[in-house]
């Protein structure tokens, strides 16, 4: 091989810059892989942290939308008049309900729920009237349970005892508590304030975490010493 054919072949090999593309090409290539994983890592994140609150939020509306307590049993109503023959209906100028008595426990899922008066509303509704029962003055009653009163609305007082559990002011799994509703005669003898015989009437109990219970009943067209609502 001659000395010019030789050089020639060292140009060619100094210009042939195959590796180095091939190399440039590699770098950039893992440059690409590199970002697009800390993209991926940034987005997958982000739709974790989100699919998370979002399943936050839905089970706390769902809570909040579920009722705390079902009724368990029979909602009874007592006159507020004794009759002369046992069993009859009820008579006198003022008959009236005088007590509305019902039990309930938790419902499906729900956690502990507090029994303190003060951690339950009741809202009385009918035809005439709606009445917000709020705690005024704490009564205890044999139960160890406190209640309130009042005397100016429909609702007089409510008496809450476990009947089925441990006599305690927290409602577990298992356990139900019977709520007594003691209703106001008519003070005045002008408005409507007692519950009266054919009448609808709702009563809402409205735990302070939860859906609220409520109960419609109708009362009888005519009233005896106790009665069951269904």
């Amino acid at each position: 091989m001659s000395i010019g054919r030789f050089g020639n072949s060292l140009k060619a090999l100094y210009k042939d810059q195959a590796g180095i593309t091939g190399l440039e090409t590699a770098i950039i290539l893992i440059a690409f892989i590199v970002v697009a994983a800390v993209f991926a890592f940034t987005i997958m994140t982000t739709g974790l942290f989100s699919t998370e609150k979002a399943k936050t939020t839905a089970q706390a509306g769902i809570t909040e939308a579920s009722s705390t307590f079902v009724p368990k049993g029979a909602v009874v109503a007592k006159c507020g008049l004794a009759t002369t023959t046992p069993g009859g209906p009820c008579v006198g100028a003022f008959e009236y309900v005088s007590e509305v008595v019902f039990q309930l426990t938790l419902a499906a899922g729900a956690e502990e729920a507090s029994l303190e008066s003060a951690a339950l509303a009741f809202v009385y509704t009918d035809d005439n009237q709606r009445h917000s029962y709020v705690q005024t003055v704490p009564i205890t009653d044999t139960s160890g349970l406190a209640h309130t009163s009042t005397t100016d609305e429909i609702i007089r007082l409510v008496t809450i005892s476990k009947i089925v559990g441990l006599s305690n002011d927290l409602l577990k799994k298992g356990e139900v508590a019977e709520i007594t509703v003691f209703l106001n005669r008519n003070h005045d003898l002008v408005s409507d304030t007692e519950l009266e015989k054919n009448s609808t009437f709702r009563i809402e109990v409205i735990p302070p975490t939860g859906g609220s219970l409520l109960l419609e009943r109708k009362t009888p067209v005519a009233l005896s010493p106790v009665m069951n609502l269904e």
